[in-house]
């Protein structure tokens, strides 16, 4: 079997990304450069962390095709539409440059996913204070290619005449001491601390020769730490741009019934709890949470753990440790 990354590289970076934000409880995304939808896609699903939910999404995109891809793969599906969510989503498309010399979308977090080798390195300066200078989020996630892992698919020719990019519309590819240099002088001037992390550090079924040099792509996580300048650093030009036009505007649907009677909505937890229940019936609390009743009506993990122990005659936690809350409950009146 030919060497291959496991998971796979996209979804290595997805999963990475994602994490990156669950971490920081950012609720409103922005991606730049967001293609035809993979990662806002990927950030639809709910996250394990329910008590910060993203709530809000938004992409931009050169290309009105790409753009129609990504409408095409985040509108809601059947399935969206009769699991319906605790949490509104809303998703905003725009079309046009993220490099607009002004900022109409307030949020948490940018996105900036395998898109900074496809701009002119002239280009770069304008399109970091984009990011840091003008959307000024809370968290800016960068990832891009490493360079020096090129050395790892012989395909690419690494250190030969015949050396080529890993894709061809990249205008460059950066080592690891040039992504560090670039990241450390943007966090210095525009009031951020940044984080470096590989992503891909491995091969499965590499080659004897394998080189350990980083990870095939390397991600910088900017967390804003200060007021920084509003003005681009000298020698940065920012070109003027049209600005952004709306493409889509996508509502998930969500559930929004008000809460059943006390009454109610007991027989309705005992009754799914007696189905996940075991034969000394006991059940594990994330059995009980995955039923889609039951999510609709308490919404956070947090207020059907604090209903189930304010209900002592019929619920007792079968384990609980350093004061965190019980994983696994016996059902009382069984």
């Amino acid at each position: 079997m030919a060497a291959h990354f496991w998971p796979a590289m996209w979804e290595q970076r997805r999963i990475c990304i994602a994490r990156a934000l669950y971490e920081h409880k950012v609720r409103r995304v922005l991606e730049v450069g967001c293609g035809d939808g993979n990662i806002l896609s990927f950030l639809v699903a709910p996250a394990s962390d329910d008590e910060h939910p993203i709530t809000h999404l938004y992409g931009i995109d050169i290309s009105a095709d790409a753009l129609g891809e990504a409408r095409n793969q985040l509108e809601p599906t059947d399935q969206d539409r009769r699991d319906l969510r605790v949490d509104e989503l809303r998703v905003e498309l725009f079309h046009g440059s993220a490099m607009a010399s002004a900022a109409p979308i307030a949020i948490d977090a940018v996105i900036c996913s395998e898109v900074i080798e496809h701009v002119q390195e002239s280009e770069v300066p304008a399109l970091t204070h984009a990011v840091l200078g003008v959307y000024r989020p809370r968290l800016a996630v960068f990832t891009t290619p490493n360079a020096e892992f090129n050395v790892n698919f012989p395909g690419l020719c690494c250190g030969t005449p015949e050396a080529r990019f890993r894709d061809a519309d990249h205008k460059f590819e950066w080592t690891r001491a040039e992504f560090t240099q670039w990241a450390q002088n943007a966090a210095e001037y525009y009031g951020y601390q940044v984080e470096l992390r590989g992503i891909g550090m491995t091969m499965r079924n590499a080659a004897e020769g394998f080189v350990p040099c980083g990870g095939c792509s390397q991600m910088a996580l900017f967390v804003r730490q200060a007021e920084g300048p509003k003005e681009p650093p000298p020698g940065c030009v920012m070109e003027p741009c049209p600005e952004l036009v709306p493409f889509a505007d996508i509502e998930y649907p969500v559930y929004a019934q008000p809460p059943p009677p006390e009454e109610q909505l007991l027989r309705l937890v005992l009754d799914f709890a007696h189905l996940v229940a075991d034969a000394q019936s006991a059940f594990d609390f994330s059995d009980l949470w995955s039923v889609l009743e039951v999510r609709h009506h308490f919404k956070r993990r947090r207020a059907l753990q604090t209903w189930l122990l304010g209900n002592p005659l019929h619920f007792k936690p079968a384990s609980q440790q350093d004061r965190q809350p019980a994983q696994r409950y016996t059902l009382v009146s069984a």
